[in-house]
Parts: C-alpha cells; sequence; structure tokens
C-alpha cells in the first residue's frame, strides 16, 4: 500500500504467529488520518541475518511510498524487527525517523530463550524512538526491559478485555494523532513515562 499525502504513516510487521485476521481488523479500526502500510517479514525472520532483513524492510517501507517520519506498531517477532527497522533508519538519517514503536506480544529481546540470532542482535540496539508496549489484560513477563531500548521513554500499556485490534487501534490513535496533527511540528508522544 503507498500512503497518501496528508495520512501519517503506520508501519505494521506481524509476527508469523499473528494472525492475519487480527492485522485486517486492526488496519479496518484505523482512523482514516493513519496511512497503514503492512509489511509481511519472512516466516523464517527470527532465524536470518537483521543486517539483511534490516535493508529488505527499508526498501519495503520506502518502496510503499513512506517518506519522512512514521510510527511502527510490531507484534512479536514483529516488534523486535521494528526495532531493528526503527534503528537502521535512525543511523542513516542521524536521527529519529520513527516516532513510535508500539509493541504487542513480544517480551523485550534477549529476554525470551532460544529466539535466534534476531533476538540477539536486537538485544543492544537503543533507539530514540518513544516505545508504547501493549500488554493484554493480564501482563506478561519481560515486558519492562523493553524501557532500555528507547531514550525518549517508554509506557507500558494494558488493554482492556475485548476485541483486541479495536483497542490497539484506539490506543494508536490516541498517541499519533494528538501530536501529529500539529502540522510543522516534530512528533513528540505525550504522557510518556520516561
Amino acid at each position: 500500500m503507498t500512503v497518501n499525502a496528508g495520512r501519517f504513516p503506520l508501519v505494521l510487521l506481524p509476527g508469523p504467529d499473528t494472525p492475519a485476521a487480527d492485522v485486517t481488523r486492526l488496519v479496518r479500526a484505523l482512523p482514516a488520518a493513519l496511512g497503514a502500510v503492512v509489511l509481511r517479514p519472512a516466516a523464517d525472520a527470527a532465524a536470518r541475518d537483521l543486517t539483511e532483513l534490516a535493508g529488505g524492510l527499508v526498501r519495503q517501507v520506502r518502496d510503499a511510498g513512506v517518506t519522512g517520519r512514521f510510527a511502527l506498531h510490531g507484534w512479536g517477532t514483529g516488534a523486535h524487527l521494528g526495532l531493528a527497522l526503527a534503528g537502521a533508519f535512525e543511523r542513516a538519517a542521524g536521527h529519529a525517523v520513527c516516532t513510535t514503536l508500539f509493541v504487542s506480544d513480544a517480551v523485550a529481546p534477549g529476554r525470551a530463550p532460544a529466539h535466534g540470532p534476531l533476538t540477539q542482535a536486537v538485544r543492544r540496539t537503543v533507539t530514540e524512538s518513544r516505545l508504547v508496549v501493549c500488554a493484554g489484560p493480564v501482563p506478561g513477563r519481560g515486558l519492562a526491559p523493553w524501557s532500555r531500548h528507547s531514550t525518549s521513554g517508554t509506557e507500558f500499556v494494558t488493554l482492556p478485555p475485548g476485541p483486541r485490534p479495536t483497542a490497539l487501534a484506539s490506543l494508536i490513535a490516541t498517541r499519533l494523532l494528538s501530536t501529529t496533527a500539529r502540522a510543522g511540528e516534530p512528533s513528540t508522544v505525550t504522557g510518556v513515562t520516561p
């Protein structure tokens, strides 16, 4: 999907175990002001070379018409890829291009047993992007270390019971649209605890 002018890009990185229906429901629940770009990393992404993966994802983001700032949402392995992608854009530009990285269904890199080379490679990645770590009604273990991966603060959010894509869409819209609506101002995320 190519992002239309005037819509803030939201790159979605589902993990290999993320049901396609969940991604579709999230895209449908997002407000029109957000331009969703869905990337489907290879099923074996967790076992592949991080530099190769990040380079391929950077090309996919650019091919989708994303220029300038954007936000990311990753599920599971997709969250780890999102961290790698945010870091790759940051290194290339010399500053944060990804304003916010939303994380769902993923323990912090290096905290999960044997997730392969990807998890080990991103465990030292630190970004200037703000992190919003989403957990279900019963938060899992291993989420707190995500705060080590951002210099701009990390917010931990417990999603309410019920349709998860709807809750995620509401959270994403609340965090992004209040900050991107001010034309010409740099994006910041309010209400984030450092």
